[in-house]
C-alpha cells in the first residue's frame, strides 16, 4: 500500500523536485532572459510587450531592452497589435522558432526518460494531480489578478 502523505509533506517535496527540475533543464534564470524569452515566444506564439514582461517577471524597462537586443539580433520582430495602437506585438523570427523548437524536443526527450520506469498508473495519476494543480494555481493567479 502507499505511503500516505500530508499536504505539508506533499509540499515538501515540490520543494525539493522543482528546483531539481530546474536545474535539470534550465530555468528561465539559468537559461538567461534571451532564451527565457525566445522560448516563449515559440512556444505559445506572439506576445505583448506587457505580457511578455509579466510572463517572465521582469520590468518593462528590462522587457524593452530585451527585445530591442533580440531584434538587433534578428530574432524577433515587433509589429503594430491588430487593434490597439497603444500596443506593440513581439514575435519571433522563423529561424529562432525552428531553433527554438529543436532545442524544446530534446529537452522534452530528456525530460521523459524521468518516466522510463514508471508504471502507466503512477503516470496517469501524477498527470491527474499535476494538472489539478496547474489549474488551481492558475485560478489563483487570475482571482489575484
Amino acid at each position: 500500500m502507499a505511503k500516505a502523505h500530508s499536504p505539508k509533506q506533499l509540499v515538501e517535496l515540490i520543494d525539493r523536485l522543482a528546483p531539481a527540475l530546474l536545474r535539470l533543464q534550465g530555468s528561465g534564470a539559468t537559461r538567461g532572459p534571451r532564451v527565457a524569452a525566445l522560448a516563449r515566444l515559440a512556444k505559445d506564439g506572439p506576445a505583448t510587450m506587457r505580457d511578455l514582461a509579466t510572463e517572465l517577471s521582469v520590468s518593462p524597462q528590462a522587457i524593452t531592452g530585451l527585445v530591442d537586443a533580440l531584434e538587433a539580433d534578428g530574432l524577433v520582430g515587433r509589429e503594430k497589435h491588430p487593434t490597439d495602437r497603444r500596443k506593440t506585438v513581439i514575435r519571433v523570427s522563423d529561424h529562432a522558432a525552428a531553433t527554438a523548437k529543436a532545442a524544446r524536443a530534446a529537452r522534452t526527450d530528456d525530460l521523459s526518460r524521468l518516466f522510463d520506469d514508471i508504471s502507466k498508473e503512477d503516470r496517469a495519476a501524477f498527470a491527474r494531480v499535476a494538472e489539478t494543480l496547474l489549474d488551481r494555481l492558475d485560478q489563483a493567479r487570475k482571482g489575484s489578478a
